[in-house]
């Protein structure tokens, strides 16, 4: 089975859930598109500002040298030296295993249509993707396109759902993988992993907790794709529950239940 990974480009978590899926399927991805960071219909810049406001300086800043120092070892060690020892972006990883990347792409423009159709890809993976997958792209993928998406589907549809998840005060969260359709989160699951939830965990320990889980299911998952044996779970919108940005006060609220940012 032909694949192709959609993978966001964020260098804290993602570098090492891309390592552990092409140690199984790097001899059959033909390819991994890097997107954006930028969430929902903002930029860059606008991303960045929006979390600026919900953190305030200390966390911001803290998270932004850490993510100016990974993009300069990347550069650095993985660019300019070459070495893929250890890898600080998700662009060094697939330059580890040897896979084709394409980035800043509209994945579902014409061109890239037919550059995925003349790799003959049969099944596409999302992991933590920040594009919309139109018709076109599903109707000719015929394994279909999965996304993995941090937390326990139907409910915390959206965004940033580890933060929620927190501000909620739940006791369990965890990771799904789940078919791709026409609307955000909302396709057929494949498969579901649960963690236990700590009143001493930060935000930090449960996005960290929740990518471990993520590389475990999206290989569990892209194994049952190829099997062809393999039974999916509802996602009954009934269910769901949407989330959107946070704002301060739901900041204050996930304080409050008891945990901390880092």
């Amino acid at each position: 089975m032909k694949k192709y990974v959609f993978i966001q480009n964020e260098p804290f978590y993602l570098p090492k859930v891309l390592d552990k899926y092409l140690r199984e399927f790097a001899d059959s991805t033909a390819g991994i598109n890097i997107q954006s960071v930028a969430q929902g219909k903002r930029t860059v810049l606008g991303t960045a500002m929006d979390l600026y406001r919900l953190y305030g300086f200390g966390y911001f800043q803290w998270k932004l040298r850490k993510y100016i120092c990974k993009k300069v070892a990347a550069k650095v060690v993985n660019d300019w030296i070459g070495s893929t020892r250890v890898c600080h972006s998700v662009r060094a990883v697939a330059m580890k295993y040897g896979i084709p990347v394409t980035e800043a792409v509209d994945v579902n423009s014409e061109s890239f249509l037919d550059h995925l159709r003349n790799e003959g890809v049969e099944f596409i993976m999302s992991i933590s993707g920040t594009q919309f997958y139109g018709k076109k792209l599903r109707e000719q993928t015929p394994k279909g396109i999965a996304n993995c998406h941090g937390a326990l589907l139907p409910k915390y549809r959206g965004l940033m759902p580890s933060f929620w998840t927190l501000a909620n005060g739940e006791t369990e969260g965890g990771t799904t993988v789940h078919f791709v359709n026409e609307n955000l989160d909302d396709g057929p699951i494949i498969v579901q992993k649960h963690y236990r939830i700590w009143p001493h965990d930060s935000l930090e320990d449960v996005m960290a907790r929740s990518k471990d889980l993520a590389a475990e299911a999206i290989i569990e998952s892209v194994r049952l794709v190829e099997s062809g044996d393999y039974q999916t779970s509802p996602n009954d919108a009934a269910e769901a529950t949407d989330f959107t940005m946070p704002t301060r006060a739901d900041l204050e609220r996930l304080k409050t239940s008891g945990h901390r940012l880092r």
